[in-house]
């Protein structure tokens, strides 16, 4: 066999999880969504220059939009990339946030947008330093995607590997550093460099494949 089965409900599709948000009541389905997407969501707000607040806020509203669109979703990856139609979610809380910003700074109630149609446009004065919601959603997402490739290769290796990993490739620390702080020997960490780098690639690659950019 090419794969195990263990191997095949690690890598369960994304399509199986978004059929069971279907079920309001899959309290798992939406822990497991929640757990796998808010991180994404935060770092996103907090860059695109909200609050922690609002970008706590704004993680909350997109989970609501989202359980209000899944008795009708249809997930079709001929029709988009799931990671343009959270985008789109993400981005139409955001805007309501500037939006309501500007209101109470005018002194105008706040009004919610609509959940359906076209996302609502950008207020006419928004702050023309704000970053390209895109390009910077397409650079979290892949962070993410990294994020979740390293917890599941953190399960295949041992615990020792995994940390000389983690210092020396990502946090840099020097080869010198790794061997007297971890008790281990020079040869130790170019093992565990290149077999948790490997094992890194492969599961990025698995990811990307079944979460495809266009």
């Amino acid at each position: 066999m090419s794969q195990s089965i263990e191997e095949s409900s690690l890598f369960a599709t994304r399509q199986s999880l978004l059929l069971r948000l279907k079920d309001h009541g899959d309290q798992e389905g939406w822990h497991e969504f929640f757990e796998t997407y808010w991180r994404l969501i935060y770092s996103f707000c907090l860059k695109a220059r909200l609050s922690e607040q609002a970008a706590e806020e704004v993680v909350q509203e997109t989970m609501i939009s989202v359980a209000k669109q899944m008795p009708e979703f249809r997930y079709d990856r001929s029709k988009g990339s799931f990671r343009s139609w959270l985008l789109t979610v993400v981005r139409r809380r955001i805007t309501d946030r500037h939006r309501q910003e500007v209101r109470w700074s005018r002194g105008i109630e706040p009004q919610s947008e609509p959940e359906s149609g076209a996302p609502p446009a950008i207020e006419e004065h928004a702050d023309p330093r704000r970053p390209d919601l895109d390009v910077l959603w397409a650079s979290e997402w892949e962070g993410h995607l990294i994020r979740q490739a390293l917890d599941r290769v953190r399960t295949q290796v041992s615990e020792k590997q995994y940390l000389i990993y983690e210092m020396h490739v990502l946090r840099e620390v020097p080869i010198s550093t790794v061997v007297a702080n971890l008790r281990t020997s020079v040869a130790a960490v170019y093992v565990a460099k290149h077999r948790v780098g490997r094992l890194l690639r492969a599961q990025l690659t698995r990811l990307k494949q079944d979460d495809p950019h266009e």
